[in-house]
């Protein structure tokens, strides 16, 4: 009786501390897509600020005008996922009326990165010479609004 009571409380204590662990590995989740995010709007920023500075023969050079096509795409899908991750967290059941009203905030303000992301890589591919393509980024401002 005293080894199944021990086995017993061995499994609630590890199922309970289970429950207590998975409510902020959801919450990190967030934290981790959110950090991406701002890692590469950081990115962008910088390489819009070298595309200022450099020659439209560095421009060429360096293959801007792609890696810039490349970093939107990637970044306007990883703001996509952390919507995804931010609208599960202003669902969740368990989460305070400050937290559910925070998660639906910053889903709101990158729902409006998204779509400046989707507007500029739409306009830097409708730019056909890279003069144009280096005109295009120059104007690019990725700052949080």
């Amino acid at each position: 009786m005293t080894k199944r009571l021990e086995i017993a409380v061995l499994l609630w204590g590890t199922l309970s501390g289970f429950a207590l662990v998975t409510r902020p590995v959801f919450a990190q989740s967030c934290d981790d897509d959110e950090a991406m995010v701002e890692s590469y709007r950081k990115d962008l920023t910088d390489l819009v600020g070298t595309t200022r500075k450099e020659s439209l023969n560095e421009f060429e050079k360096a293959f801007h005008q792609r890696v810039f096509l490349t970093k939107l795409t990637l970044s306007s899908g990883l703001v996509k996922e952390l919507k995804d991750c931010l609208d599960k967290a202003a669902q969740d059941s368990s989460a305070t009326k400050e937290q559910v009203a925070a998660a639906k905030a910053d889903k709101e303000r990158y729902a409006r990165l998204q779509d400046m992301l989707d507007k500029d890589q739409k306009n830097l591919k409708a730019a056909a010479a890279p003069k144009d393509a280096k005109t295009v980024i120059a104007k690019f401002d990725f700052a949080d609004k």
